[in-house]
């Protein structure tokens, strides 16, 4: 079985798939994704609650939970040789998957958790793998559309976990001597985030990497500018990456 709650929510299954469409509404949107989200531990009903509704419960709170948890089920149902299963108990709700079962938010994160050791490990291009899956699942988002405090806690991580991603991208690229390529990663990093200096220091030694070492000067400047106007100054190490690649004293 494969779960995917970034970008579009889809329920794998062998030859069956469900849709997030075969959600009920936004709400049950809401109720799957963290349900999946907390799938390690039973889920109080009151806690569900405020997942969905925030400070806006609505007086039927608990007979539209219970709707939405039925369709949910009926949703899974869908995909009958998963082995998916939303179990209730007194009071919370458990979401239990196949022991083998593929979440694409794990796997991201199980991703760039890993790409470390096995760059140390002397492994460049699996870690340049890994940090590719973990990239490509984290850019996808999470429930656009929605706002509430846990929603944006995940996006946070799941940013997080993107430029991460991004960095590790970059640094294989680099050191696999594809310098183009690292240096258009860096530029997107950049783009992501100005105020991560981890783009500028990556850029300028794709740049040095390719040949072009005297345009550090110019990627430097860029992020004076950037951090600036965050009143702040570019870092130590920062500074020294300049001086590497540039030459400057």
């Amino acid at each position: 079985m494969r779960v995917s709650i970034c970008g579009r929510l889809v329920i794998e299954s062998g030859e069956h798939v469900v849709d997030e469409a075969a959600l009920p509404g936004r709400l049950g949107r809401r109720l799957w994704a963290y349900l999946v989200l907390n799938r390690r531990r039973p889920v109080g009903r009151g806690e569900l609650i405020a997942a969905l509704w925030g400070d806006a419960e609505p007086d039927a709170a608990d007979a539209s939970l219970n709707a939405l948890v039925s369709r949910i089920r009926g949703a899974l149902a869908r995909a009958p040789d998963g082995g998916a299963e939303l179990r209730g108990a007194t009071g919370s709700y458990s979401l239990v998957l196949p022991a083998d079962a593929f979440v694409d938010r794990e796997r991201a994160w199980s991703a760039i958790h890993h790409v470390q050791a096995i760059r140390r490990a002397g492994d460049v291009g699996g870690a340049w793998a890994e940090a590719v899956i973990a990239n490509e699942i984290a850019a996808r988002g999470f429930l656009p559309g929605e706002d509430g405090d846990w929603i944006e806690a995940e996006r946070r991580v799941l940013r997080d976990v993107e430029l991460q991603a991004l960095e590790a991208i970059a640094e294989a690229e680099i050191d696999q001597r594809r310098p183009s390529e690292a240096e258009r990663v860096a530029r997107r990093l950049i783009a992501r985030d100005a105020l991560r200096e981890s783009g500028y220091r990556l850029l300028m030694r794709a740049l040095a990497a390719a040949g072009n070492g005297a345009q550090a000067a110019r990627v430097m400047e860029e992020c004076r500018l950037a951090l600036g106007g965050a009143a702040v100054a570019p870092s130590a190490e920062t500074l020294r990456v300049y001086r590497e690649v540039s030459g400057a004293g």
